[in-house]
């Protein structure tokens, strides 16, 4: 079996031990059965876990897998750069021991593979477009737009330089159309978590129209567009004035989202739960509900609409990432506008009006995502 060197990661680090989210622990599950040894080249938090500590797994049980310790200095792209040498030492101190390289864009400086493991098979794999999501995102001035795609363009551009050569993976299809326009023939992949244990399908479920249940799982990010969700819910509880919605994760948006159900008269109804950090937390959020909103303006795969299929509610969702290519609208999924309230409230009403195509769909859903398993996605990505 051959080496891997990964440089995904964040970690954290306590009593000598390294935790890692559950949705990176799952993929190093799953990718430690395909290496002999793996190193993950990562940010090191030292700074003690987090309260819900049950929201992080330990790397211990796996002692196929290898730390190199890089400075910690928060997510940002920006509090990274002052580390650059660390990154740079790094890659040169590995790049003798290990056969293959996995990078995940946009972390801090993963070009560098391109300088170091010439002779290896290395594999980027675009998680996101951070200059397209800036470019999207409303709430964001032109000026400040134009500074922040300004400072993190020539990272950009270095990382396309090291696609040259290599095999290039995108979360979904609309990354690899932008890499397309540079010469890059990317793959483009569902990214997915998903196991056995994960599915679970209600047949006898139904719609209680007198208390029908709405919900959004995801970071609370501007870019997100969740208070699109908040305004189609005002517009929903007209027909359906028994109707709730609940809003499950954290960020910098959520007293914004707060405030607006508060203006729209609605936070009676609204309930905002946090990040659920259990897996068997969010599997019960969504067997609990019945329709999943999801209102980003860009993606990748998204992971989440996956997990709500699996686990049998509907969907209406933006068509973003790779979702309208693996699933087809008013049979797997109900597609609405970005943007548009008005869009999200009728399409919504569409499956509470019509419970026997809602369960249809539902239905179709369930059984198609069981194409996209975590041990599907890992097999692409890693095979030869």
């Amino acid at each position: 079996m051959q080496s891997l060197i990964i440089h995904a990661w964040i970690l954290h680090k306590v009593n000598g031990k390294y935790f890692i989210p559950y949705t990176h622990w799952i993929y190093l599950q799953e990718i430690v059965k395909h290496f002999s040894k793996i190193c993950l080249i990562s940010p090191v938090n030292l700074d003690g876990l987090p309260e819900k500590t049950d929201a992080l797994f330990s790397l211990h049980e796996m002692p196929s897998i290898a730390v190199h310790e890089l400075p910690y200095s928060g997510d940002s792209y920006l509090s990274s750069a002052r580390h650059f040498l660390s990154y740079l030492k790094g890659y040169k101190s590995l790049y003798r021991h290990y056969d293959k390289v996995y990078v995940r864009y946009p972390v801090p400086f993963g070009w560098l593979s391109m300088l170091f493991f010439k002779k290896a098979d290395r594999t980027i794999h675009f998680v996101g477009y951070p200059i397209e999501v800036t470019r999207l995102t409303a709430e964001f001035s032109s000026v400040k737009k134009a500074i922040m795609i300004s400072m993190f363009t020539p990272e950009h551009f270095l990382y396309l330089k090291a696609c040259k050569g290599v095999r290039v993976f995108t979360n979904g299809h609309q990354i690899k159309g932008k890499l397309a326009k540079h010469g890059i023939n990317a793959t483009a992949v569902t990214s997915s978590t998903l196991i056995d244990s994960d599915f679970s399908f209600d047949s006898a479920k139904q719609i209680d129209e007198k208390n029908i249940k709405l919900i959004h799982i995801g970071q609370l990010r501007i870019w997100k567009n969740i208070d699109v969700i908040i305004r189609a819910f005002k517009e929903v509880l007209v027909a359906w004035p028994g109707a709730t919605l609940t809003i499950v994760g954290d960020g910098e948006a959520r007293e914004h989202l707060s405030e607006l159900a508060r203006e729209l008269n609605v936070a009676s109804q609204v309930s905002f739960l946090g990040h659920a950090s259990k897996r068997d937390e969010l599997i019960a959020h969504l067997r609990s509900h019945d329709i999943f909103c999801f209102s980003s303006v860009a993606e990748g795969s998204p992971r989440v609409i996956l997990e709500a299929m699996a686990n049998g509610i509907n969907i209406v969702s933006t068509p973003v990432g790779s979702l309208p290519f693996d699933f087809e609208h008013n049979r797997d999924i109900i597609f609405a506008d970005a943007n548009d309230d008005s869009d999200f409230s009728r399409k919504i009403n569409y499956l509470i009006d019509n419970q026997n195509i809602a369960f249809d769909i539902r239905k179709k859903a369930f059984e198609k995502v069981k194409e996209f398993t975590i041990k599907t996605f890992i097999k692409t990505i890693f095979s030869n």
